[in-house]
């Protein structure tokens, strides 16, 4: 299980275009990662506050559709499920947007 954390927080990394050194030695690398990670966790990832009216709910794909401008939705990942029991369809919503594994993900939201 370790390892897999480890590989996950490299790939990590390797996507946030964080070079990591090639140590032969792994617990040099393992420390040299945990830094890494420390550096990541003092820079979190930019936060935009938006507001819109939902347009759809996908509770099998995590999603929710908003309308942001009249001519304009998009789908936003859901990072806690318990959203989906708060909000329903025409709720006017103002949310807050991350960009997590690549994904525009809704890491807070406010019915207005």
């Amino acid at each position: 299980m370790q390892e897999r954390r480890f590989f996950h927080l490299i790939l990590t990394l390797a996507i946030a275009g964080t070079a990591m050194p090639a140590y032969a030695d792994v617990s040099e690398q393992q420390q040299a990662t945990v830094a890494l990670a420390e550096a990541a966790a003092n820079h979190p990832p930019a936060t935009e506050t938006l507001r819109g009216v939902v347009d759809s709910i996908d509770e099998r794909s995590d999603t929710i559709r908003i309308r942001l401008a009249p001519d304009r939705t998009e789908p936003f990942k859901v990072q806690d499920g318990l959203l989906f029991n708060a909000v329903r369809f025409g709720d006017p919503v103002a949310f807050s947007v991350q960009d997590i594994s690549g994904y525009r993900t809704i890491v807070g939201l406010t019915k207005e």
